[in-house]
């Protein structure tokens, strides 16, 4: 499953409090990530089993947990109908916690 695209990353800056965004998913992710780590995604491009392209085995650490999470919600997604690489959602960044909107 696709996880990140490398231009995300240029795009998706938080280096505000709160930032509330409305752009693609992806863009979105790359942002999520920033946010929540203080570390650019593709920090996390080709990390462990699970993040970046494709997945499988045993996730190696708590990092890797959260790509094989985030490749299942995605999968949980677009069985429901939903464009996961492009629908757009809101999301907001407080004290590195990022909280994304219900209705994604």
């Amino acid at each position: 499953m696709l996880f990140l695209f490398p231009f995300s990353v240029a795009l998706a800056s938080v280096n505000t409090r709160w930032a509330p965004r409305t752009k693609r998913g992806l863009l979105e992710l790359a942002g999520v990530i920033k946010c929540s780590t203080g570390k650019s995604a593709l920090a996390y491009m080709m990390y462990g089993c699970y993040c970046g392209l494709g997945g499988q085995g045993w996730p190696r650490d708590q990092a890797d947990w959260c790509c094989h999470r985030h490749d299942c919600c995605y999968g949980d997604a677009d069985s429901l109908g939903c464009q996961t690489k492009t629908d757009q959602y809101q999301w907001t960044c407080e004290d590195k916690k990022a909280d994304c909107g219900k209705a994604f």
